[in-house]
């Protein structure tokens, strides 16, 4: 079987510990970056740790972009946006050119939308592809670049190099709908570090996770997608003091949806992925 897990995390409302990241962490660039959005070094497309990504896109080999709205964000938007009593600010991080972003910021409840990816393709592609955003390149001193509308900012640059300042103030929701599957597994606590420095008290994650469970030691440590169990789900977030519950809200067999897919995964060594 092929399951894809959906998870929500709440963050709690008032923190006993802020969540705070040292003086100077590693970016994927492989260069330390200054906490001071000043001294911030912008991520170039040639970077070793972007390549990989950066070739797909380069040779428009994007499997994983659909062009429909995730149908899990159809399925939870009244959960964790339409349930509140003001217009939410939502975090896509390594975004690519999804059309959830589009989805999200046509949405009333919904103030901004910030998406991330460290690839300008994607970004220039989306916004060729809503012309009706009506989206900017701004003129920026920061570690990002930054393409904008009223409602939708789209940051070109080292997601690990994100900070609040750069998304105006912290986010209420964070849709990783295919983020920390992508990236290097030791860079893991990192990234959830990253996260929960930016969500507000109260807010909230909406993770989907993939699970390679069957298969040979290879197909199983492959990726990207990278394994994401729920046993790493709960190393990562589970412990930290900000996140006040996990919620396992549902699998996806995914071979069922796609069959002709079946073989492929199968080929890769993989005998069943939730």
């Amino acid at each position: 079987m092929n399951r894809r897990l959906l998870y929500l995390l709440n963050i709690i409302n008032s923190l006993s510990i802020i969540m705070g990241v040292e003086s100077m962490a590693t970016s994927t660039s492989g260069e330390n970056v200054c906490e001071d959005a000043g001294a911030k070094r912008v991520m170039t497309e040639t970077d070793p740790r972007l390549g990989f990504w950066t070739d797909r896109w380069t040779s428009d080999k994007i499997g994983w972009h659909k062009d429909d709205v995730h149908h899990l964000l159809l399925k939870y938007t009244p959960r964790i946006v339409s349930n509140t009593d003001e217009p939410v600010k939502v975090l896509v991080p390594l975004c690519g050119k999804t059309v959830d972003l589009a989805y999200l910021a046509n949405h009333e409840g919904v103030s901004e939308v910030y998406g991330v990816d460290g690839v300008r393709k994607a970004l220039e592609e989306f916004s060729d592809e809503h012309s009706d955003l009506n989206l900017t390149w701004e003129d920026t001193d920061t570690a990002f670049e930054k393409l904008t509308s009223p409602k939708l900012k789209l940051l070109k640059g080292d997601f690990f190099a994100l900070g609040d300042d750069d998304t105006s103030g912290k986010v209420d929701i964070v849709w990783d709908r295919a983020s920390m599957v992508a990236i290097n597994p030791e860079l893991r606590a990192q990234y959830v570090q990253t996260l929960l420095n930016i969500v507000k008290p109260g807010g909230a994650i909406l993770l989907v996770a993939f699970d390679r469970r069957e298969g040979t030691d290879e197909a199983k440590a492959s990726g990207p997608p990278f394994s994401v169990p729920e046993s790493e789900v709960q190393k990562y977030y589970g412990n930290q003091e900000s996140v006040e519950s996990i919620q396992f809200l549902e699998e996806t067999d995914e071979l069922l949806k796609s069959p002709e897919s079946k073989d492929r995964w199968e080929k890769m060594g993989l005998k069943s992925l939730f």
